[in-house]
């Protein structure tokens, strides 16, 4: 990954077996990041050895239809822009394609769906996804949107949110400086001109969306690797500060710590790279989480995906499952059942946008 990325320029040895290549194929696979695994065969030093010509030949095939993908994500992020643009709201491209311009190769970034922030009255912008895009489902932060070719859109009211009400509440309060902040930005090949987050948004914000991820679907590498890549760009002493007093506000800096760890031991990154000093205990089980789970926790066997969401059983489950990190983040995990109840009764009274 540190080779893919562009953060490591060389490897520590210089064989790697049939064996081997199959069983990083298998992890690449299973968090999502074969994109980044060809671009590292294409960095080897010349006397590494290759994948076998059969895992080559797949590799290339797929990486063909991934930039394919990503040109047809890009050009729909840019189309969509302009929609929410002509009628008079701001928009912000969230995470994915918007850090992808971050790679070495933007369009070998496997592919999600594209995260839109939109500056609108929810009261506007809800009936505007349901009539015109023929919205599927809303929530509190966001509206889900299958457009005519098959791609999802995420039409966002809020970034993210937290589930204790007070920090939640500073944390719209620091959108709402931030949405100010946006710049434009080229995607790749052409594909069009969109506006997102600052360095300084970005900071906080993204470490926000794997909390958020910890906290309900579950959490692979290529979100990882999407902070990696950009925290590998550095800041200044003053910029890291900033970003911490943030998450202090968020009570979020002990897991700004565990997730330092990822990004030293895993990613590579130097100490200067780093918001703060890494968190080894709490690190540790983060990473053990990723592992274990995959991208968006698929492989996570203690979340039952069979059980109907918004249901009673998922709402008991879910927060059984969250009730293991209390002795490490015990507001968010204390707070979760409410917010929940909360977002429960408010989708009921919120329907009939």
């Amino acid at each position: 990954m540190r080779l893919g990325l562009g953060i490591s320029q060389s490897l520590p040895f210089k064989e790697i077996t049939d064996k081997e290549w199959n069983a990083i194929l298998n992890m690449a696979h299973k968090q999502t990041m074969l994109g980044i695994v060809m671009d590292a065969i294409d960095r080897l030093p010349d006397d590494v050895s290759r994948p076998p010509k059969a895992i080559s030949m797949k590799l290339l095939k797929m990486g063909v239809n991934m930039e394919r993908y990503n040109k047809i994500i890009n050009l729909k992020a840019a189309e969509m822009t302009s929609f929410f643009n002509n009628k008079g709201m701001g928009t912000v491209l969230l995470k994915g394609q918007g850090l992808a311009v971050l790679y070495p190769n933007p369009l070998h970034r496997s592919p999600g769906d594209i995260d839109l922030w939109v500056d609108g009255d929810r009261k506007i912008l809800m009936p505007i996804c349901n009539k015109e895009l023929k919205g599927e489902e809303f929530t509190y932060h966001h509206i889900d949107v299958i457009l005519s070719d098959g791609i999802e859109l995420e039409v966002h009211t809020t970034p993210s949110w937290m589930y204790a009400y007070h920090r939640n509440r500073d944390l719209q309060r620091m959108f709402r400086k931030w949405i100010k902040d946006a710049k434009y930005i080229e995607l790749p090949e052409g594909t069009g001109r969109v506006k997102v987050p600052s360095d300084e948004m970005n900071r906080v914000y993204l470490m926000v969306h794997l909390y958020r991820h910890v906290f309900s679907e579950g959490i692979g590498l290529r979100q990882m690797a999407d902070y990696a890549v950009f925290l590998s760009k550095g800041c200044t002493e003053e910029d890291k500060a900033i970003a911490m007093e943030h998450l202090k506000e968020l009570n979020m800096t002990k897991f700004a710590g565990a997730v330092m760890y990822v990004m030293k031991v895993v990613f590579g990154l130097e100490d200067s790279c780093l918001l703060t000093v890494p968190d080894e205990r709490r690190g540790k089980i983060l990473l053990q989480t990723i592992l274990d789970g995959g991208n968006f926790g698929k492989y996570d066997f203690s979340i039952d995906r069979s059980i109907k969401k918004d249901s009673a059983m998922s709402f008991i489950t879910r927060n059984a499952r969250n009730f293991r990190l209390i002795k490490e983040y015990p507001e968010e995990v204390i707070w979760g059942p409410a917010f929940k109840l909360w977002h429960f009764f408010w989708r009921i009274l919120n329907r009939n946008l």
